[in-house]
């Protein structure tokens, strides 16, 4: 009768050890859940307050042919500023990633783009026509525009 009370014993302990696995794992997973959400609601803020518009005429997008320069402005739509270096934007031309020769600040100085202002960015591009121009931020906020290069 001991041993059977042993064993028992020895079963019961076996599945306390494993009911306290099961909940370490839980917790485990539940915490990385948990700092996904908040790293990822963070990002997503991030993109709501930080907005801006191309507002360029898409039909008649400015072009210096002797300098090889098209370029586009963007208004900062959002609540929070922008970067307009040419390290912290992107411009995609056709697919094609395109080299940002300056970007400023219209009626301004200074590469931070505050909310309501307007920023020039001048693109290394040189042929005129119908092209899809696409701007990218730092927070990968991005916006097209279908236009006339011209």
């Amino acid at each position: 009768m001991a041993s059977n009370v042993f064993s028992e014993v020895i079963i019961f302990v076996s599945v306390l050890i494993i009911t306290a696995a099961v909940a370490g794992i839980l917790a485990t997973s539940t915490h990385k859940i948990s700092l996904g959400i908040s790293s990822k609601g963070d990002t997503l803020s991030t993109q709501l307050s930080q907005d801006f518009e191309i507002i360029n005429d898409p039909g008649n997008i400015p072009r210096n042919s002797i300098n090889g320069i098209s370029t586009v402005y963007i208004k900062n739509t959002g609540k929070t500023q922008i970067s307009i270096q040419s390290d912290t934007i992107t411009a995609i031309i056709d697919g094609e990633i395109r080299d940002i020769s300056d970007t400023s600040i219209v009626n301004g100085a200074g590469s931070v783009l505050s909310p309501s202002e307007v920023g020039k960015i001048e693109i290394n591009y040189n042929e005129t026509g119908f092209h899809k121009i696409k701007i990218v931020s730092e927070h990968g906020v991005s916006r097209t525009i279908t236009g006339d290069v011209n």
